[in-house]
């Protein structure tokens, strides 16, 4: 099956194309225009220089917007296809506390934070900007309310995992054309964690 980001490949082969087509456009203008006119300048021929390079700087800038700044709405369905897993949390056991996840600091200018929890054979280790640990009585917090997470399942998997689970949310682009454009088309839009434990004691903080 032919890939929908041959599209957006294919525009920015024509962006490209016609870049070329521009320069040598308007070099061979003015060389005309110096033999032909005996004239360095015309305002016709300024004017279109002009037109040519502005249709490039929009085309050009359109496709750089969609292909790298692309910034989708989650609950777009016909951009966005979305999943939610939930995993329940492994305990991890040794010297001090027993924790379902730690949190590694650094304290510098920009910090980075990581949060690493276990589940069933693995060790999963996430940045705090694709991922939030709540514990309490809600199962969501700030952070989480910009992910579209179901709040009465979460509720579901409170009483399911005894508040000790993970629920992985991922979205992806759709395969159409016009996720196509920009290249994103099959690929993952974002990933988010929400780490669910039963309240602040099962943390372990580490600072570096």
């Amino acid at each position: 099956m032919i890939s929908w980001n041959l599209l957006g490949i294919l525009l920015w082969v024509i962006v490209i194309l016609y870049l070329v087509f521009i320069i040598q456009n308007i070099r061979k203008r003015r060389i005309t225009m110096i033999i032909n006119q005996h004239k360095r300048f015309t305002w016709p021929n300024f004017i279109l220089d002009i037109v040519e390079v502005l249709v490039l700087l929009l085309a050009a800038g359109y496709m750089f917007s969609r292909t790298f700044l692309d910034n989708p709405d989650l609950e777009d369905s016909n951009k966005i296809t979305s999943s939610i897993q939930y995993q329940p949390l492994v305990m991890k056991t040794g010297v001090g506390n027993s924790s379902y996840v730690t949190i590694d600091s650094r304290k510098k200018k920009i910090g980075t934070q990581t949060y690493t929890y276990y589940r069933a054979g693995n060790k999963v280790t996430v940045s705090s900007n694709a991922a939030t640990v709540v514990y309490g009585d809600k199962a969501m917090d700030i952070s989480a309310e910009k992910i579209p997470y179901k709040e009465n399942e979460l509720k579901q998997m409170d009483k399911k995992y005894q508040r000790a689970y993970v629920a992985v949310y991922t979205a992806r682009y759709k395969k159409n054309w016009q996720n196509g454009i920009g290249m994103h088309a099959g690929h993952i839009a974002t990933r988010y964690y929400l780490i669910r434990i039963p309240d602040p004691s099962f943390i372990k903080q580490n600072k570096k």
